[in-house]
């Protein structure tokens, strides 16, 4: 069983109020005795659960389990499940006496705005039962040392909670000062590193504008370019031929001799170098060939004539290279022998 003291202000007599005492007769029943007193008179009443309907104002629009629940925290300080605590969202009890009756009265009130939900009706009768004043304030005070435990209770959680909460805030901007921290220290090292890249680039764009070329280095860089390019390289004139022709018309001047025979010979040096010039890149043992093909017929051509002019091809080479076959010489034709060719001079001498 439950006894809670109700101290419900008035509505008819503002600044004053009524005392209520709840008996609860049955556990977990709203069966309840009331018995109130403005410290004159006292006034009895009872309330039944079979008719609570009864009690509900005609304007109330609520269920009957919501008015329940309603009935049970105005009297008996019972708090609801959470799914219905919108329903004791501004709801006050007053209570107020009219003649012999006291009615009290459980009405909402949200925002200025007040409905009636429902209301009990207590009757003056001084001489039913008597009183006992200490019981009543023992009561009252047995309920104060519980609301005060719970406050209490309540208070020490908040205030473990509070320390908890500025100790994650406490954190939270530690971690944001550690953040902000490492974000400038790595801008300032990028900062840094760049300024250092740029530095060198600097330097090297001085070095190179600072740098001496060598020509004959760049010369060879760009002929080495060119024929990397597919340009041949300028084909070497036999300076052979070239050089007996001037010495033989250096001679005659002096002493004309076979002077068709000296330009047969020069016309065929030109039309030699001609046909080099036309032929492509060649190696230089290809050319060394070439030249000594070419020699060798005009040595054997220039002993036909004069003595003097044939002294003079035979001072330049002095010993002929072996004997090479030409590529245009036809199978089975021999070349003219040597022996025979010195005595064919011999005998101009």
């Amino acid at each position: 069983m439950v006894v809670q003291i109700l101290r419900l202000p008035r509505t008819d007599k503002p600044k004053q109020h009524l005392l209520i005492q709840v008996n609860q007769k049955k556990a977990n029943s709203l069966d309840l005795k009331l018995v109130g007193t403005e410290h004159e008179h006292l006034y009895h009443g009872h309330i039944k659960e079979s008719g609570i309907k009864s009690l509900q104002a005609s304007n109330y629009g609520g269920d009957l389990s919501e008015w329940k629940e309603i009935l049970r925290y105005a009297f008996l300080h019972e708090h609801p499940s959470s799914g219905t605590a919108e329903t004791l969202e501004g709801l006050e009890t007053v209570a107020a006496i009219s003649g012999t009756t006291l009615t009290i009265t459980l009405r909402k009130n949200i925002g200025g705005i007040t409905q009636r939900l429902g209301s009990v009706k207590l009757d003056q009768d001084d001489e039913r039962e008597e009183i006992s004043a200490f019981e009543w304030v023992d009561t009252a005070v047995s309920g104060a040392d519980d609301l005060r435990y719970r406050l209490e209770t309540l208070q020490a959680s908040v205030s473990g909670q509070q320390t908890e909460v500025a100790k994650l805030n406490q954190q939270l901007d530690d971690l944001v000062k550690a953040k902000k921290e490492h974000e400038e220290e790595m801008l300032k090292k990028f900062a840094a590193l760049l300024n250092a890249k740029k530095l060198k680039i600097r330097d090297q764009q001085r070095l190179l504008n600072g740098a001496k070329i060598d020509p004959e280095v760049a010369e060879a860089t760009r002929s080495a370019r060119d024929g990397g390019s597919g340009k041949g390289r300028a084909p070497k004139r036999s300076g052979r031929g070239k050089r007996k022709v001037d010495e033989v018309e250096s001679d005659g001047d002096d002493d004309e001799v076979m002077p068709d025979d000296v330009k047969s010979e020069a016309v065929e040096d030109d039309d030699a170098e001609r046909r080099e010039e036309e032929t492509p890149q060649q190696s230089e043992a290809e050319a060394t060939e070439d030249e000594d093909d070419l020699d060798a017929p005009a040595a054997l051509r220039s002993g036909k004539g004069k003595g003097k002019a044939v002294m003079r091809t035979m001072d330049v080479d002095d010993e002929l290279p072996p004997e090479r076959e030409l590529p245009h010489r036809k199978k089975g034709e021999q070349a003219p022998a040597p022996i025979e060719e010195e005595d064919e001079t011999d005998d101009e001498l």
